[in-house]
């Protein structure tokens, strides 16, 4: 997935000003709250915080999966008003070609980038059920969506002393109607060079911080001629997984810790 570009270096001095110029400017307490991925059908918003303020990127679909826009916003937390409000917006449209699943990107004219202009200003909240409201400030485009928080998993995560690989991938974009996480879990555990891939599919629970996922596995067994034979275990199983205090992903089953892989997701 697209991730937002970097930010004008106009909007840099501007969060500099605002923050007194610190070598590291800390994440607001107030802010903290919004930095996840956030979905509804069709749709995500995924926001990160990187010392100077919050980048916000968001991927809206059209029914029919033909077309759509993404949006990249440059914000900041508002205390008074607890929200993030944008210093910079680009807007850009596109239509996929059918044959090949390319997005193909409308000229730079008909999309709008730059500093917002007073009253042109993006704000995002979280309301008293726990949704993410966008109000985008040129077109009101996130008017009547609620976006509910999914965490911030889809990508690669390992632990290789351990020989534990799980891949999160996010189906509510591509399939509305599957709003749920494909979740690939393969443990090279044993010392003969077998190993086990789980197929599974789960939810994230934002009030418990935790992705429950179930399925089923297949065993991978080298045999004699150093060749994998495989067999199917249909025995259903139940995975559990929660982010640490310093932002790993905990297996809960094995108690294993596993980091983000950078080469290996599309995460941030």
């Amino acid at each position: 997935m697209k991730k937002i570009l970097g930010i004008l270096l106009a909007v840099m001095m501007l969060f500099a000003t605002a923050c007194a110029i610190a070598d590291e400017v800390p994440q607001p307490e107030g802010g903290k709250k919004f930095e996840s991925d956030w979905a509804v059908p069709g749709g995500i918003i995924e926001v990160y915080y990187e010392e100077e303020g919050y980048r916000v990127f968001v991927k809206i679909e059209q029914p029919d999966a033909l077309a759509g826009a993404e949006f990249e916003y440059s914000c900041y937390y508002q205390e008074e008003t607890d929200s993030l409000i944008s210093v910079s917006s680009i807007r850009s449209d596109y239509t996929v070609d059918p044959d090949t699943g390319d997005e193909i990107y409308a000229d730079e004219a008909q999309a709008y980038e730059g500093i917002d202009e007073e009253g042109k200003e993006t704000v995002f909240t979280i309301d008293g059920d726990g949704f993410l409201i966008w109000k985008d400030g040129h077109d009101d485009a996130g008017a009547g969506l609620k976006f509910v928080n999914i965490g911030q998993l889809d990508g690669v995560w390992k632990n290789e002393e351990a020989g534990v690989d799980a891949e999160f991938e996010w189906n509510g974009l591509a399939d509305p109607e599957t709003f749920e996480y494909t979740v690939y879990v393969i443990c090279n555990t044993a010392e003969d060079g077998s190993f086990r891939s789980d197929l599974l599919t789960g939810t994230f629970d934002p009030a418990s911080g935790k992705l429950t996922a179930t399925g089923t596995g297949t065993v991978f067994t080298k045999n004699t001629s150093g060749e994998y034979d495989s067999a199917d275990d249909e025995t259903e199983i139940e995975a559990v997984f929660s982010f640490t205090e310093d932002g790993k992903l905990l297996y809960e089953n094995g108690n294993i810790v596993l980091e983000y892989d950078l080469l290996g997701g599309s995460q941030g």
